[in-house]
């Protein structure tokens, strides 16, 4: 379903076109399926746009939100009211606690958006959140199915505020269960504040206590606070290099369509998908291909053939 996924580079945005409307047999879910500019399809997760009210023929703009590892593309429709890195008026329902990605306690106030769809938005410490009864102003930082990432404006005040796609130095300062035995990085920036990494995604890192680890700030999390991606110890984005041939696979999509992909190892024995419609596939494969390195995403190389 995604033909020419190296057309598209993350952040850039697209027209597509909603040609179709398929259920998934078994799964319960269903689709809109999109065709892009090249002819490519792909799917769109009806449900979490159903406040959209999207329509078949309906044209419509999306970014690319994501290429995972594997080369697949997720969409991201533009919001019919709100667009990212915009302020607006949130009705107020109540002040509650929750836990942050580093698992901290922090104050929050849950508000509605214009779909009668609640959101919590974190409040800065220096905030006095009594003082929020009916209304209150949050940027709209991220929106990924379809819903809205919020931050309150005078968290974007710190002079040393970082910033999406810029590398930072930051310190490993412990490691932490913040989910039911699943273990996370703690990284500290220059500013006191605190980010998590998953620790089995980057154990070949071989990072240690009281590292200094550079990483790029790569987007908002769902409390509003930035995710990190380390910078990788071996490869760099756009560079080529030559990855160990493992096999050839048979891959299906959620609408059961077959398509060969590539297996290849990276310098760590780690697998990677190559997806391509330009392959010989009845050709016989090198023991190395050369890959150029599209980005990296939780410690693993996004790959397209060189």
């Amino acid at each position: 379903m995604n033909n020419n996924q190296y057309k598209f580079k993350e952040g850039e945005i697209h027209q597509f076109k909603i040609v179709g409307f398929t259920e998934i047999p078994g799964a319960e879910e269903s689709f809109f399926i999109l065709k892009n500019e090249f002819e490519g399809k792909h799917l769109l997760k009806a449900v979490s746009y159903a406040h959209y009210e999207l329509q078949e023929e309906q044209t419509i703009n999306c970014k690319i939100d994501k290429i995972n590892c594997s080369g697949k593309i997720y969409l991201e429709p533009e919001n019919p009211i709100y667009k990212v890195g915009e302020i607006y008026d949130f009705k107020v329902i109540e002040i509650i606690d929750q836990l942050n990605s580093v698992g901290e306690k922090e104050k929050a106030v849950l508000v509605e958006d214009l779909f009668g769809i609640k959101i919590a938005c974190s409040i800065p410490k220096s905030i006095n959140e009594n003082k929020y009864t009916t209304s209150i102003q949050c940027k709209v930082t991220r929106i990924k199915k379809g819903q809205l990432f919020l931050s309150h404006p005078e968290s974007d005040n710190s002079k040393n505020k970082l910033e999406i796609g810029k590398k930072y130095c930051f310190k490993l300062t412990e490691i932490k269960e913040l989910d039911p035995k699943i273990d996370y990085y703690i990284l500290k920036d220059d500013n006191e504040d605190l980010y998590s990494l998953k620790k089995d995604m980057y154990e070949h890192y071989e990072f240690k206590i009281n590292q200094k680890v550079e990483c790029v700030v790569t987007k908002y999390n769902t409390d509003g606070h930035f995710k990190i991606e380390p910078v990788h110890p071996h490869y760099k984005i756009g560079k080529s290099y030559s990855f160990e041939f493992s096999e050839v696979v048979i891959d299906k999509d959620p609408l059961g369509n077959e398509e060969k992909v590539i297996i290849v190892k990276d310098v760590f024995g780690i697998e990677t998908k190559i997806r391509s419609k330009n392959v010989d596939f009845k050709k016989t494969f090198p023991k190395y291909i050369h890959c150029k390195v599209e980005g990296i995403r939780k410690g693993k190389a996004i790959l397209s053939l060189d």
